[in-house]
């Protein structure tokens, strides 16, 4: 009769610091058990490695979890990630950088622009991944905006009485002159960049 020593050796092994191995031997059956804060895994209190964080002591079910929770103990306690690394701000072109036109290559000038020819905004001759912001997408963000905040009550004005049936206590003459005082800095001020490049194409 064969000896059941014999065939220890065909008897899976735990590994230290494997969640895996470790559901593997469950714990003892009516034991009291604890959850796990990394994996969710249940534990026996009794056999499981520890960890004191804020006066309070968890059980984990494999050397892995242990080293995960000592490190960032917050992250499993909350289930929230913590926040990411800020990225570093983009840096400024360096000073004498020179910027062309991506339609016309003999436009070139130090510092950025628009092309006199089309218009179009200059870009770095070398472009770098650490480029600062696009200063035209910050100009023509802020000119939208501030356009937009004055054409929405420039368009209630205006189309409320015919679409809506709105009645405004001013006479028509007033609300011409609101609207005009509405409509001028949408059209000259927003719009200013077009006009420019037009006339410089011109």
């Amino acid at each position: 009769m064969t000896d059941p020593a014999s065939h220890d050796h065909l008897a899976p092994t735990a590994k230290a610091g494997c969640c895996c191995a470790a559901k593997s031997a469950p714990a003892p059956t009516g034991s009291k058990t604890v959850e796990d804060p990394v994996c969710g895994m249940q534990v026996d209190p009794k056999t499981a490695l520890h960890a004191e964080h804020d006066g309070h002591v968890h059980a984990f079910c494999s050397e892995g979890c242990r080293t995960k929770f000592v490190a960032d103990p917050d992250r499993y306690l909350t289930g929230k990630a913590p926040d990411p690394a800020p990225k570093p701000a983009p840096k400024p072109a360096p000073a004498g950088t020179i910027y062309t036109c991506p339609m016309h290559a003999q436009i070139r000038q130090v510092g950025p622009g628009a092309c006199p020819i089309c218009g179009m905004a200059l870009e770095p001759e070398l472009a770098s991944a650490d480029a600062g912001p696009s200063h035209e997408l910050v100009d023509f963000t802020r000119r939208f905006w501030i356009g937009a905040l004055l054409t929405a009550p420039l368009l209630v004005i205006e189309m409320g009485g015919h679409a809506l049936g709105l009645h405004f206590p001013w006479s028509p003459q007033t609300g011409a002159w609101i609207q005009f005082a509405l409509a001028t800095p949408v059209v000259f001020w927003s719009g200013l960049p077009f006009f420019q490049r037009g006339w410089t194409s011109v």
